[in-house]
């Protein structure tokens, strides 16, 4: 097998795939993101990337920030553009102008010709646009595999889903899906809890609290307490619920008016409390609930971390009422969620932690595909 296999990375965010590729023993040679705090996040973790430094760059070739002469030739390419012309699923073509930075990213393969490039997050891809996607990269000379990937499949806490692109040159040997996909028969991992994720974990603190920096994995262990209005009626929601399972006097008027015509609004599940006891939902990209945010479950503390608590032992006339204030997940707890290690370390505000974690690939299934990339492809 060669030794040093190397990768570029583009649209690199804080290194989600990055790390999952270096875990697996690639060699970083270059990273590239646009977004300044995901930049300053990739290079405070560079000891984990073999020492290689992210660049802020815009990846838009028209902007004239990345010059393709200068950067660097490597075995591997990765990256996660965005295609918001797959808004209209079969109706837009790949190359739609929308898709600009996907085109972009096309055109940085063309010019590095890696034996291997991986392509993640092209949102709203159906499966009436893969011919699309497959006639765009043979006109670069690239066989291409999509899947849609499930993390729970993958032994991931969380039940996210990720398209997940792999090209290899026309002539070469086309990469076949990993069997650990292809269900239970073949090896799928079953996925730890929440509670089993974050249950070493110490009680989490207010960022209204007075503390001292720790300079470790803790300084992300601070939840942004929710508003008066949010508490009053959050912590009538017991874990595994919604926003219907508190009393209707305790929601804010547009709850109420959805409460109250749950066929009208398709009766949506808002406001959802994790269950600690299964894995989480998609972690999004910010904690508020309002936006879609989950809400951390209900967990008693001991010294030594966390322990489940029996919500039915806080029932009063059938309305549950948490023993403690409800909060937010804190951004360590949706690290672990993913999969990055403590030994990642995190900076910025809390909405940017949150933000740049839940936009990353879960490490562990960067590291299968890299490691499936890796077997196939170079052994």
């Amino acid at each position: 097998m060669k030794n040093n296999i190397t990768f570029l990375s583009l649209f690199s965010g804080c290194g989600g795939l990055d790390l999952g590729f270096t875990q697996s023993g690639f060699e970083l040679v270059a990273a590239f993101d646009h977004w300044l705090p995901a930049v300053k996040n990739h290079n405070k973790n560079s000891h984990l990337f073999g020492g290689a430094k992210a660049q802020q760059k815009s990846l838009k070739l028209s902007e004239n920030e990345i010059d393709l002469g200068c950067l660097p030739k490597a075995d591997v390419v990765l990256g996660g553009p965005p295609c918001q012309g797959y808004s209209f699923a079969g109706k837009q073509k790949i190359d739609d102008p929308r898709n600009q930075l996907y085109l972009d990213f096309k055109s940085i393969v063309a010019h590095i010709r890696p034996k291997v490039f991986l392509m993640e997050n092209v949102r709203g891809l159906e499966n009436m646009a893969l011919d699309s996607i497959q006639q765009s990269f043979a006109a670069i000379d690239y066989n291409v595999t999509v899947q849609r990937v499930k993390a729970v499949d993958l032994g991931i806490p969380q039940r996210r889903e990720r398209v997940i692109i792999v090209g290899t040159q026309i002539g070469q040997k086309k990469f076949k899906e990993p069997e650990i996909l292809m269900g239970g028969l073949f090896g799928s991992l079953e996925p730890p809890s929440i509670f089993e994720t974050i249950k070493d974990l110490p009680k989490p603190m207010s960022s209204k609290e007075q503390f001292e920096p720790q300079g470790n994995y803790l300084d992300d262990h601070i939840f942004l307490p929710l508003s008066d209005l949010e508490q009053r009626f959050i912590r009538h929601i017991p874990n595994g619920g919604f926003y219907s399972d508190a009393p209707r006097e305790t929601l804010p008027e547009r709850l109420k008016k959805i409460y109250d015509n749950p066929l009208e609004y398709k009766s949506p599940r808002l406001f959802p409390k994790a269950d600690p006891i299964k894995t989480a939902q998609t972690i999004p990209a910010s904690t508020s609930p309002s936006i879609g945010g989950v809400i951390a479950p209900d967990l008693g503390y001991r010294e030594e971390g966390a322990y489940l608590i029996d919500c039915s032992k806080y029932m009063q006339n059938g309305v549950y009422t948490a023993p403690e204030p409800s909060r937010r997940f804190t951004p360590r707890e949706i690290a672990r969620l993913q999969g990055f290690p403590d030994d990642f370390l995190f900076e910025g505000s809390g909405s940017t932690k949150n933000k740049m974690i839940g936009n990353a690939v879960p490490i562990k299934m960067a590291a299968i595909f890299a490691a499936e990339i890796k077997r196939q492809m170079f052994s």
